[in-house]
């Protein structure tokens, strides 16, 4: 059973937390200073591996095998890893050894970020970690070396305080997250696999827009592209051709109603806490057709068009299920239309992840909740991620209750992105509760 924390325990990590801000804040500025866009990773994981040195982990690091990856069921290609591959792009491990009778906890996340972007659309430095009114700026301040860094933390407090946890407690940084995670999660689910790894539980920490609570859930992602055929022809007598565009169009159009049809008629409750919580509009599941390629000249008409689309959908609803959905409504629009009747669209499906979840009413979600609550002084949601998230490798493919929770954040992927400092500490703070909770914990020797 986990250890029932006494109120003297919990009263001198909030005390140490207060005492220490701003050296945990400076922590998290230095990652924030260290760029990491995906593909290239390798500086922020050198810093990361001496931190954790500096904590007195056993530390190792590990590229993903190009050849291993492929064979994985989650395998994403991506233009990162055929521009750069996995070389110099290390994930890191940590770990404080405990007793094989205690609880084990396993502390995962990525430290990819996508790019910067024009740096003309940030109001501040986007590689400083500038705070201003209780914020940080910066590029991974959420998304997500804010949440890899609360771990971080979390051990560093722990260490501090000259408490150690009774049980294995293991932390990684993973690479790669933002194109798919080929080269981070996948490789690592095969790491430990190799290694015989075993965890009790596994805490995810990635930003949240609704503020503090454990995400229990993610949603599974699907990337399907429509190839539509017409017929080409000279634009001086452009009536004898038929505009692939304008039959694809028709298709967008079916897309479009079926994501309105789907909000209807998809429901699942965590998902719309989420977005309730964002003061976003409510629903359980988003269809977007993303992407049209056409046309070779200006002068003629066009006889081939490929729409890609993309759609997340809950834990409730299956893949097949989902591909229904989308074939027939194509079917349906095709079956009305002359040319595309006689012309059927072609649908192929280019990436899929899985959906996950894990029962709310679960000890470890529960344990999660109570010190998220007791740390910010009121009573917080589960709520699920209903986009697509590493959770799902510990949930299917290690056979290991996870949850998602991590600090408030905003603009992801966006200028000015940002975390809010003092939801970050109380993430912090809950994380130390957690594992000293779960664990259990004495005086370091």
């Amino acid at each position: 059973m986990a250890t029932v924390l006494s109120n003297g325990v919990r009263e001198k990590v909030s005390t140490y937390m207060k005492e220490n801000r701003e050296e945990l804040i400076k922590g998290l500025q230095k990652l924030i200073q260290i760029p990491s866009e995906t593909g290239y990773e390798g500086p922020i994981q050198e810093h990361i591996k001496n931190v954790m040195l500096d904590l007195g982990l056993e530390v190792d690091t590990f590229e993903a095998d190009p050849v291993k990856v492929r064979q994985h069921p989650e395998y994403t290609e991506s233009d990162v890893e055929r521009k750069v591959g996995f070389k110099n792009r290390p994930n890191v491990v940590g770990k404080w050894t405990g007793s094989e009778d205690a609880r084990s906890l396993l502390l995962f996340t990525h430290v990819d970020t996508v790019p910067v972007g024009d740096e003309i659309h940030w109001n501040y430095p986007p590689t400083e970690g500038v705070i201003e009114n209780g914020l940080m700026y910066g590029r991974g301040t959420a998304d997500n070396k804010g949440g890899y860094g609360s771990i971080l933390s979390a051990l560093q407090v722990i260490k501090n305080m000259g408490l150690k946890p009774k049980g294995n407690i293991t932390t990684i940084s993973v690479v790669d997250e933002e194109v798919g995670g080929a080269g981070g999660a996948v490789a690592m689910v095969q790491y430990l696999e190799e290694r015989n790894f075993k965890a009790d539980a596994c805490i995810y920490p990635h930003p949240l827009t609704t503020g503090a609570g454990p995400q229990i859930a993610c949603a599974g992602g699907l990337i399907f592209k429509v190839r539509v055929t017409g017929v080409a022809a000279h634009n001086l007598n452009g009536q004898v051709g038929v505009n692939a565009i304008g039959k694809a169009m028709k298709i967008y159009d079916a897309l479009v109603e079926l994501d309105n049809k789907r909000v209807e008629t998809v429901s699942y409750a965590p998902f719309e806490r989420y977005f309730a919580a964002s003061d976003m509009q409510v629903r359980s599941s988003n269809l977007t057709p993303a992407m049209i390629n056409a046309g070779e000249w200006a002068y003629k008409v066009p006889a081939e068009c490929e729409l890609t689309g993309t759609i997340g959908y809950p834990p409730n609803e299956t893949l097949e299920e989902v591909k229904a959905q989308i074939e027939n409504a194509i079917k349906e629009i095709a079956a009305n239309d002359e040319w595309l009747s006689k012309n059927p669209p072609e649908i192929s499906y280019e990436w899929h992840t899985s959906p996950a979840e894990i029962s709310p009413d679960h000890p470890f979600v529960q344990m999660v909740k109570s010190n998220i609550d007791e740390v910010v002084g009121r009573t917080t949601e589960i709520y699920g991620m209903p986009t697509f998230s590493d959770i799902r490798f510990p949930l299917i493919y290690m056979d290991m209750p996870a949850i998602i929770y991590g600090p408030k954040g905003g603009n992801l992927h966006g200028a000015d992105e940002w975390v809010n400092i003092q939801d970050w500490l109380d993430c912090v703070e809950t994380n130390v509760l957690n594992i000293l909770e779960w664990s259990g914990f004495e005086e370091a020797k």
